[in-house]
């Protein structure tokens, strides 16, 4: 590919970003989280000066250059400055959903195996600090608690000593410590964010402060992003669209952020005109749910000049209409590479940006891949492959599926199916992987179906995904029965304990046949055609 001129931020790490970034804006606000009954500001020097200190604490704690930081919270102030202290350190943070349960929790920490957890003692009507501890199986693990989202930035005069402090205890213990160096460089490894694949359990994609700093920064320059706007994120914080293009949005381009706890569409109507938003992000079934709220009113969103959206082009275009965003960027990619790999630019014409995802981001190649060899000829279908920068390090801890995931040319293979035009403009077609992917979260098909094969009774078991109006698709369960009665309640409450909420199936079909190949694989394909193309068809499956 020709030479490209790359944006000096991909030199950075984290904590150097959000230096440059304090020595610009100072005690500009970089966020305001919202709660339901709490706000929080960061202002860029609150967000340095407390990074520090608690770079500081975790460094008293042991925790060094790539060490792993897990976090467990809702959107509130300690992402940012957790993200950035572990950068500043040269250590790994790793996000998990605060909607995993024990079997997903306990895999994360046998995997990631962190020195240090930092979460919110109870949320949402759950215990954390308890299923933190039945996760750990009798291990041990130092915890650092918050009792709410809205942290505080006062420190505690003792620490009662044993595993198990507050954040205040780990603020006096960051006072009290040495200053540490800034150790953390651009192509250390610097967030470990789980993804679910096609295999039982998700995967860690090894992330370096190059890749997600930098695809970032693209985001906001195809989006036209300037320390002028205001940016509402829908994004939860542990996903790759929260720990990389909501916390390094600030430290890029450096809008204000507005980020709530959590996602709903009434959140949405109550902060863009509190905060006059200008920007904001949604995966299609949020825009779907907010039009077709009872509370929808198009005057809400009187602020908004830019967005981004998945989506059917049907839907691209009813938002732009209804919400008066002249155009929806559309964003192309993956955890593996860092959330983006293309994206329409606000100046696109209507048909690029109702019906492709936009060209490459700078430094990134895109092609399709087929049996007669990687091409980036317009028109042709395959995989979509991507090489350059914004690649993964690898799958952590796992050189099998890195290698497999990675071609010995560089190529990541996505598994979706794509074209090109003759401007580079990438078109997606459909997915290759065994995945379902509600309201924009991904779900692997055989991590729910291995946990339903663990009931007693349950002979055989396949997972697929059925269209959705709200969601796009959701899970939907075959099985079939041997020596115990079908209870399709029962399956799907042993799925919900186990599992986060999107993970479970909504249905549960009890088959005694199944269609297969002839050697004897299910075919996935003929369960789902039994849905139909259902109705889904605003959200789409790219949704």
């Amino acid at each position: 590919m020709p030479e490209v001129v790359l944006a000096e931020v991909l030199e950075y790490s984290w904590a150097e970003a959000l230096e440059k970034a304090e020595a610009r804006h100072g005690a500009r606000p970089a966020f305001h989280f919202e709660g339901t009954d709490w706000h929080q500001a960061l202002t860029f020097t609150q967000w340095l000066e407390t990074s520090r200190t608690v770079a500081a604490g975790l460094a008293a704690l042991g925790v060094g250059k790539g060490d792993r930081v897990g976090v467990l919270a809702p959107g509130s102030a300690v992402w940012p400055i957790l993200q950035t202290a572990c950068s500043h350190l040269g250590a790994i943070i790793v996000p998990i959903n605060t909607r995993y349960r024990q079997d997903e929790i306990g895999y994360v920490f046998g995997l990631a195996q962190p020195t240090v957890i930092v979460l919110v003692e109870d949320y949402h009507h759950v215990d954390y600090v308890d299923l933190v501890t039945r996760s750990l199986d009798g291990g041990t693990i130092d915890m650092v608690t918050i009792a709410s989202p809205s942290i505080d930035f006062t420190t505690a005069a003792t620490h009662g000593g044993g595993a198990r402090r507050t954040w205040a205890e780990l603020l006096a213990l960051g006072e009290h410590a040495p200053g540490t160096p800034l150790v953390g460089r651009a192509d250390d490894a610097v967030l470990l964010q789980f993804t679910s694949g096609t295999s039982a359990f998700p995967k860690g994609a090894l992330l370096s402060s190059r890749a997600s700093l930098g695809a970032t920064w693209y985001i906001a320059e195809r989006m036209k992003i300037t320390s002028d706007d205001v940016y509402f994120s829908t994004q939860p914080m542990y996903h790759v669209g929260g720990s990389v293009a909501t916390t390094l949005m600030a430290l890029g381009a450096s809008p204000t952020m507005i980020v709530p706890e959590r996602y709903s569409p009434e959140a949405v109507f109550s902060l863009i005109p509190k905060y006059r938003c200008t920007a904001r992000t949604g995966q299609a079934a949020m825009y779907a749910m907010e039009l077709a709220h009872v509370d929808y009113r198009p005057e809400i969103f009187a602020s908004l000049n830019k967005a981004w959206s998945g989506g059917t082009p049907e839907l691209r275009r009813t938002i732009s209409r209804e919400m008066g965003v002249p155009v929806m960027t559309t964003i192309y990619g993956l955890t593996e590479t860092a959330g983006t790999t293309t994206i329409n630019s606000i100046d696109d014409p209507e048909d690029v940006w109702v019906y492709s995802c936009g060209k490459a981001i700078p430094g990134i190649e895109v092609a399709v891949s087929t049996e007669d060899g990687v091409t980036m000829d317009p028109d042709v279908k395959g995989e979509i492959v991507i090489r350059g920068w914004s690649v993964m390090l690898g799958y952590y801890d796992n050189a099998a599926a890195t290698a497999e995931a990675i071609d010995p040319a560089g190529w990541f293979h996505t598994g979706d199916i794509g074209r090109l035009d003759a401007a580079g403009n990438l078109y997606f077609v459909d997915r290759i992987k065994d995945m379902i992917k509600p309201g924009g979260e991904n779900v692997s098909a055989a991590e729910v179906e291995r946990v339903i094969q663990t009931i007693p009774g349950v002979a055989e078991v396949a997972v697929v995904g059925k269209p959705d109006e709200r969601l796009g698709q959701v899970p939907v369960a075959f099985v079939q029965m041997a020596g115990a009665p079908f209870d399709e309640a029962a399956i799907i409450a042993q799925c919900a304990s186990l599992m986060a909420s999107f993970k479970v199936p909504r249905e549960v079909i009890e088959v005694d046949s199944w269609p297969m190949t002839e050697s004897g694989k299910i075919l996935k394909r003929e369960l789902a055609a039994r849905f139909g193309t259902g109705t889904g068809r605003l959200v789409g499956q790219g949704g």
